[in-house]
């Protein structure tokens, strides 16, 4: 079955043997990147919370807000001349120097590559624990603050609504996230199709069904007759190895994955361990989750997008992981008394291990400084200044 078959592809991932950060987690030098056991019942008791006292957003546990947040929209509720400013300040990246070229991204020719490349460095530690939505969530801040600071850019990032398109009764093909503002200007579509009977078993080695692309993107801002290129190697992020963005629409995943009834049991966590863990899921598509459904719902076998270590390659990763950003937003709204509260393992799957806290520390090596889970947990101050329009 696809399900099975895939759940394998997803676990091989994340838990084969990849390439590992030159830079350990700040806090936790020299820990290993793998362990523990993947379980999705939800942990006994009302889980971790700040030993501060208890309060709402405007509470004294709770940093001060900043006074003029910028608003993240939903891409299709931006005007064609505000998707035309973003696609532009994304390609702007690729003419500024790169900042990690000459440390922990040796093959990074470019600001886009850096934070590629700083994702695929690091993936092994900061996915399946507890500061992942942390690590993410200050990746997009650091990647919105270069657009504003460094390539004229006046909005703020923009996400992308999954239901939207899941919920219009359109194939994936037709998918105005794909489309717009116009489908030879907008964040472009499928990859030209590459029929399964001629991958190779390393290609797909677990025989995946129900792929629809795989090759080059064809429309859109990111081709390489529009100057975009990939620039990474696939598999070593030290070198250069200049390819085109890839998509291989998968849309039976995408559906499966990309449930409204994930977002309403997310909604109704109790604690920030379980909304984290239920947010990224399990190595396994026998069990929905929202974040892998936008990733291989896009990526499939041979996507950029599917890439666990290269996602931050394909431009479309920056509005998915907003999104997932906007609903663990959401869910601090809707439960006041857990905004300063985490949880989680520092190893994957390791939550009878060690577990994160306020004071434990993540890093984008060269694009930023480490920062403490605490300055990460608040959208309005004082590190970051911005929320949702919804």
């Amino acid at each position: 079955m696809v399900k099975s078959t895939l759940a394998a592809a997803t676990a091989a991932l994340f838990l084969s043997a990849t390439p590992v950060s030159a830079f350990p987690p700040p806090g936790n030098p020299g820990r290993h990147p793998h362990g523990g056991s993947a379980d999705p019942r939800p942990i006994p008791g009302p889980g971790p919370k700040s030993n501060k006292p208890p309060g709402g957003p405007h509470g004294n546990n709770i940093p001060r807000a900043c006074p003029n947040p910028i608003v993240r929209k939903e891409w299709r509720t931006l005007s064609a001349r505000e998707q035309t400013d973003y696609i532009s300040a994304v390609k702007c990246l690729i003419n500024l120097p790169s900042l990690a070229a000459s440390g922990s991204v040796a093959g990074a020719l470019n600001r886009f590559d850096d934070f590629q490349g700083v994702h695929a460095v690091q993936t092994p530690d900061i996915h399946f624990v507890g500061h992942f939505l942390h690590w993410h969530r200050y990746m997009l801040h650091l990647y919105e603050t270069t657009l504003r600071t460094e390539c004229s850019y006046k909005g703020a990032q923009p996400y992308w609504d999954w239901f939207i398109d899941i919920d219009s009764g359109l194939p994936m093909e037709e998918w105005t996230i794909f489309s717009t503002p116009t489908p030879s200007t907008g964040l472009g579509g499928n990859g030209v199709y590459i029929p399964s009977e001629s991958l190779t078993p390393e290609q797909n080695p677990f025989n995946l069904t129900g792929r629809t692309g795989g090759g080059c993107v064809q429309s859109g801002a990111f081709t390489p007759d529009k100057g975009f290129s990939v620039n990474l190697n696939r598999t070593d992020p030290q070198r250069t190895d200049s390819h085109c963005l890839t998509r291989d629409f998968m849309e039976g995943v995408a559906r499966d994955l990309l449930k409204h009834e994930v977002v309403e049991e997310l909604m109704e966590k109790t604690n920030f361990t379980d909304f984290a863990r239920r947010m990224e899921g399990l190595p396994s598509f026998d069990y929905p989750n929202v974040h892998g459904g936008g990733h291989f719902g896009v990526g499939g076998v041979l996507g950029t997008l599917g890439d666990a270590f290269n996602s931050p390659g394909d431009p479309i990763f920056y509005l998915h992981h907003a999104n997932v950003d906007r609903l663990w937003t959401l869910w601090q709204l809707q439960n006041p008394e857990y905004v300063m509260s985490v949880g989680g393992p520092i190893v994957p799957f390791d939550y009878e291990g060690a577990q994160v806290d306020l004071d434990f520390e993540v890093n984008l090596n060269e694009l930023g400084p480490s920062r403490k889970l605490a300055e990460l947990q608040y959208t309005r101050g004082p590190l970051m200044c911005y929320v949702y329009d919804q």
